[in-house]
């Protein structure tokens, strides 16, 4: 017998309080002379051995009613005899795309089935095979023989790679036991998102099995529309030069045919000239050796203006606001701030991206208008600069997606001009990415190191929750931000892009960052119509191809980090991994808490005690 509330046990003790009456009221009789014995001869006598009896049995029905309340509020149960005392080996899988490289399942096979083999014997087994989620395949079991059956059926799907959905799956099964988790992967680096941790109880021991690095790959990693033309972004991930074929067709049809060399660890693209076709855009690349799922890539195309960007400033003459953007971005259109309230939001969506640089002007309809493009999925580049009011800003990202901005000095103010009092300039700050996994630094390759011989003279402070910090100043503040903006995103940079408060625009670093965020913008702005696999809505299979949501048609494509084949040590891996003490006692109270649920022994235990009440209310009655 076990309880949930043991400490209700106590008030057991007030059981004491009718036995002390009992025993305070006993007392001797007092001898009386009566002299009219005679007349005491008639009168009915009560035994003295049955009004003890009665006596007694009333202590015992009061008593036991108190005892019975208080082990009713301490809830107890039976503690079914639990095979959870026997240790556990679990083995997580990982089947993500990058496992379908030539050679690696058949590793990962092997190497599950020997973590099988060599746990220590009395050890249950259980199979978690994860993705971008986590599935149990075989739960907690002392069969080893279906456990390695299991392993041996495991497939690589078209999902990311999320090391915490796995060890969360794999920790969730040992409650009360302790044991190890093996996880079986290719240690591919895109597994962890900046600031991931996982978290598995102290007693588990968590080991990796390095099926290897994958072979050198290529990947189809973005397509988009350009007007009449269709580019296809090749990724390398080898470490030598290749040439890649690139293929493309639109709706079945044959649109085109690229050859380009491809440096190693580096993009590049291949650009396909005069389509015209509207449809469903496939472009595929030759890769025998690679991984296989991302050799192709899909896309709708046809009769929109979805590449072309527009730049909002104070005037609209980009020549004059913003030469410096005008020049690093071809087919730009400007317009003033104030003017942008006439706009219909049918022409504000021909743009793939709005590069916010000023919001001076900016009334109320025109933040309507921009909140409502983001809503919708459209994307936005945000420059902090003197001309940029923060809580403008924060109209146009919506309450969803709370931006802050703040002057140097930390005043919730409209960011100032170096020249302000309240700007408080900082001299000699230099930016550092905080992700260079992120799509608008991976092009950078070696030279990312360039970024930091930009020097600026005053930021904006930039905050937001639901911002991912991609880069970061030698201040420790934000310098760029990846936010969700509605359905679309937006990124902000915490300073100017016009040479005032830095000489970002004179660096060569400014061109590849300005094309790549808005590239990474306008790959974004899809308007709903393209999901990668782990984010499709209810009803869309996982799996690359074309879909439908209702009404509309959607593409469905691999994750591109998965194309990328940097690895960690497994020293990194397990610095990700966090063991908490009370895992397993929160785990414990939670089976308790519902195996006590499952019996209800204290209702009947509250019936016995009014039954008892009952019985002493009819015994106490025939005292009288």
């Amino acid at each position: 017998m076990s309880f949930l509330s043991p400490l209700f046990l106590v008030a057991a003790a007030a059981a004491a309080v009718p036995i002390l009456l009992h025993l305070l009221r006993r007392h001797a009789e007092q001898r009386v002379r009566f002299a009219a014995v005679a007349l005491l001869k008639g009168a009915p006598v009560e035994h003295t051995a049955r009004r003890r009896l009665r006596e007694l049995l009333l202590l015992a029905l009061r008593v036991g009613a108190l005892v019975l309340l208080a082990l009713a509020f301490a809830r107890p149960f039976v503690r079914a005899a639990s095979p959870a005392s026997a240790r556990l080996t679990v083995v997580a899988i990982d089947t993500s795309l990058s496992m379908s490289a030539p050679g690696s399942v058949a590793r990962a096979r092997q190497l599950a089935g020997d973590a099988i083999r060599a746990a220590p014997a009395g050890n249950d087994v259980a199979v978690v095979a994860f993705a971008g989620r986590a599935d149990v395949i075989v739960r907690p079991t002392p069969d080893r023989g279906a456990a390695t059956s299991a392993t041996q059926t495991v497939t690589p799907g078209f999902g990311s790679t999320k090391y915490a959905a796995g060890l969360a799956a794999a920790g969730g099964l040992f409650a009360w036991r302790s044991g190890s988790i093996v996880v079986v992967t290719d240690l591919q680096a895109s597994g962890w998102d900046a600031g991931d941790r996982a978290s598995v109880p102290e007693a588990v021991h968590v080991l990796v099995g390095d099926v290897g690095a994958p072979p050198g790959n290529l990947a189809v990693e973005a397509l988009r529309a350009d007007g009449d033309r269709v580019v296809a972004s090749i990724r390398n991930s080898g470490d030598r030069a290749r040439d890649a074929h690139t293929r493309l067709t639109v709706d079945g049809r044959a649109a085109g045919e690229s050859t380009v060399t491809v440096a190693a660890r580096a993009s590049a693209d291949a650009v396909f000239a005069n389509v015209r076709a509207a449809g469903v855009a496939i472009a595929t690349v030759d890769d025998a050796g690679g991984i296989p799922g991302d050799n192709g890539r899909y896309a709708l195309t046809g009769g929109n203006e979805a590449a072309r960007s527009l730049v909002i400033t104070t005037s609209g003459n980009l020549d004059r606001d913003a030469w410096y953007v005008r020049h690093a971005i071809a087919g730009l259109r400007g317009s003033a701030a104030a003017e942008l309230g006439g706009w219909t939001d049918e022409a504000l969506a021909r743009y793939g991206t709005v590069l916010l640089l000023s919001t001076r002007g900016l009334g109320r309809r025109g933040r309507e208008k921009l909140a409502a493009y983001a809503n919708a999925g459209g994307s936005v580049l945000i420059a902090a600069g003197p001309d940029v009011d923060g809580d403008v800003v924060a109209d146009v990202l919506g309450s969803g997606a709370p931006l802050e901005m703040k002057t140097a000095n930390g005043d919730p103010e409209r960011v100032a001009p170096q020249d302000s009092p309240k700007a408080a300039p900082q001299s000699s700050l230099s930016l550092a990415p905080a992700d260079v996994r992120h799509p608008i630094f991976r092009s950078f390759g070696a030279e990312v190191a360039s970024l930091g011989l930009v020097r600026f003279r005053s930021v904006a402070h930039v905050s937001g929750r639901s911002c991912q910090t991609i880069a970061r100043f030698t201040s420790g503040d934000a310098a760029v931000l990846d936010c969700a903006a509605g359905n679309g995103r937006a990124i902000v940079v915490a300073s100017d892009l016009d040479n005032r408060w830095n000489d970002f625009p004179v660096r060569a670093s400014f061109l590849p960052f300005l094309d790549q965020s808005v590239r990474y913008l306008s790959s974004h702005q899809s308007r709903g119509t393209e999901y990668l696999v782990d984010e499709v809505p209810a009803g869309v299979a996982g799996v690359p191809g074309v879909a439908m949501v209702g009404s509309r048609r959607v593409v469905v494509n691999v994750d591109p980090r998965e194309s990328d084949v940097d690895r960690l040590s497994a020293a990194d891996f397990q610095a990700s991994i966090t063991r908490l003490k009370h895992v397993a006692a929160q785990d414990v109270r939670a089976d308790v808490a519902d195996e006590e649920h499952r019996q209800h022994l204290w209702q009947y235990l509250l019936a016995a005690m009014i039954a008892a009440l009952l019985a002493e209310g009819v015994v106490a009655g025939r005292m009288v």
